[in-house]
């Protein structure tokens, strides 16, 4: 079988292109009978590490992840050209596009339908694209939908009436070798060369937005406890790229007397970011919506306890840990903060238990679903 994936997720490597590396590591791992091609944009190098398998190829495309419009042409065209070219099976795309045609059966991931949960998150033009145009026809184009979470699950059924057996639940996991828990020598190696010290701050990452991501929420809290002496020397690390209003955020921090304790990163590199989790006092994610909120998951593999929202993907993957709050709630993430941080035995222990849910979230699982689905589809053509 071959499979033709579309590798056409952005220059930089992120939440999704992390996920796809690691599941097709996966796959070519389980598979070695099935060759998996990646089509990818030329200027985003992190699937070489992926050559080391005899059955995936990388073919690179003089093209560049600048626009939306490019997103377009890719999938209708160059995408569906290349699929012929080399004879593939069955096409996987990843990650939410217009699908208006397909030359060979196609499975999609969509991850969540943040646009009808969150309707401030982007501008109206691209609200109005993903809600009425993208992902209505990526539902009804597809021959089938791999999707993350239950609550991912429930609302392609719900908004974009899905039948639930077109669906398939896949859930996300993280990459064993790197996020995991590490002494604290290798941790303090990496946070002194960015003047932090171990244990001694709040971290978030994510993309630096307003609304979406919630960050506001995160700085608004930690400002009030810093305001209030509750933290002692305590800053907090934001890890992650500019978006869709980050000025709002620049602004909150830059009027407050503590803006030299909130330290902005941008991105890291990639060996770093599990250090960071690994050396935070607390993770502090509360995004409006998500389909899986995989830094969540990054945190608690390395062994740090986690603040995250009671609404969405969170309640699934936290299941019966005592860590979540309403997002916009900065009154009850405060609280939250003080529970942790001022009983160390009962840090210790939620440490310990938030170590111990990420195991059951394995990547070997996951591939084993996507070859299933693929295979299935693929015997169609």
């Amino acid at each position: 079988m071959r499979v033709g994936i579309s590798g056409y997720v952005g220059n930089r490597l992120t939440g999704i292109g992390r996920v796809l590396i690691c599941t097709l590591q996966e796959l070519a791992k389980q598979n070695p009978d099935s060759t998996y091609i990646i089509f990818r944009n030329f200027d985003f190098l992190d699937y070489d590490l992926l050559r080391t398998f005899p059955n995936v190829e990388i073919v690179d495309v003089p093209y560049t992840k600048e626009s939306g419009f490019k997103n377009i042409l890719w999938h209708q065209w160059t995408f569906q050209k290349l699929l012929k070219q080399y004879k593939c099976d069955v096409a996987y795309i990843p990650n939410f596009t217009l699908l208006l045609w397909k030359v060979t059966p196609t499975l999609v991931t969509i991850h969540d339908l943040i646009e009808f949960n969150v309707p401030d998150k982007f501008s109206k033009l691209r609200m109005f694209y993903r809600k009425y145009v993208c992902d209505p026809l990526m539902a009804k184009r597809s021959d089938h939908i791999l999707t993350v979470s239950k609550s991912s699950y429930s609302d392609i059924v719900k908004y974009l009436g899905v039948n639930p057996s077109k669906i398939t639940l896949t859930l996300n996991a993280t990459d064993k070798r790197f996020f995991r828990k590490y002494p604290r020598e290798e941790v303090d190696s990496v946070l002194s060369s960015y003047g932090l010290r171990y244990k001694e701050y709040l971290l978030f990452v994510g993309t630096i937005d307003y609304p979406g991501k919630n960050i506001k929420t995160v700085v608004d809290a930690f400002l009030n406890l810093r305001s209030r002496g509750q933290l002692g020397g305590k800053k907090l690390v934001v890890v992650g790229k500019d978006g869709y209003n980050s000025d709002v955020i620049y602004d909150v921090v830059n009027r407050s007397q503590f803006r030299a304790d909130v330290v902005f990163t941008g991105y890291l590199r990639d060996g770093d970011l599990p250090k960071f989790y690994a050396g935070a006092s607390i993770m502090l994610y509360l995004s409006l919506f998500e389909g899986f909120g995989l830094p969540v998951l990054e945190a608690m593999s390395c062994g740090t306890p986690i603040v995250c929202p009671n609404t969405s993907c969170f309640p699934e993957i936290v299941e019966e840990l005592d860590v979540t709050v309403p997002p916009t709630d900065v009154s009850a993430v405060e609280q939250k903060i003080l529970m942790i941080l001022n009983d160390k035995e009962y840090y210790d222990d939620l440490s310990a238990k938030c170590y111990d849910k990420s195991l059951k979230y394995s990547w070997e699982d996951s591939a084993k679903v996507y070859q299933q689905t693929f295979e299935k589809y693929s015997s169609q053509k």
